[in-house]
């Protein structure tokens, strides 16, 4: 059975998979966030921390000893929240990747962008009580986005560049 990479969020809550390959600690997070001291202090880490940030996000990586990974996931799983730092856990070898997805509202971007699209559309109030209550595990993830996104069926393209414009920061 292939073991998958894992990375936990407020959504899955499970123990990581344990590698016995060296890893990546990486670290995703707003411009001047703690990300950096995150990465310093993370248990298990060695050598040095690695800044490969932008102008309006964090990202740092540090190498990992895969004998700390218990560890590791319970500090992040205390200090990273606080700080609205994402964080994944990969396997060193192989990490040549050419596309990232991420999800960025309220982590390297400031607001939750289908909250502030619904505003466009006078849905606001509705969207945001949904958002709030998959964020805090009373709804099934996907099916609270899925019917998000289909209320905002009709919006006009020109309210992504007028959010993205006015609202995301």
């Amino acid at each position: 059975m292939a073991q998958r990479l894992y990375k936990r969020t407020r959504f899955s809550p499970h123990p990581p998979t344990i590698f016995p390959m060296p890893l990546v600690l990486t670290l995703v997070s707003p411009r001047d966030s703690a990300s950096g001291r995150i990465a310093e202090a993370a248990p298990g880490g060695h050598g040095p921390v690695r800044n490969a940030g932008g102008k309006r996000w964090s990202v740092f990586e540090r190498t990992i000893d895969p004998a700390a990974q218990s560890d590791l996931a319970d500090y992040l799983v205390e200090t990273t929240p606080a700080e609205k730092t994402d964080w994944a856990i990969t396997p060193e070898t192989g990490r040549r990747k050419r596309l990232l997805i991420s999800d960025m509202d309220s982590t390297i971007i400031g607001q939750e962008c289908l909250d502030e699209l619904a505003d466009f559309a006078g849905l606001k109030a509705e969207v945001s009580a949904i958002t709030e209550r998959a964020m805090r595990g009373e709804l099934d993830f996907e099916t609270a986005l899925a019917t998000r996104v289909a209320m905002l069926r009709g919006l006009q393209l020109s309210a992504l560049q007028a959010c993205y414009t006015e609202r995301v920061t």
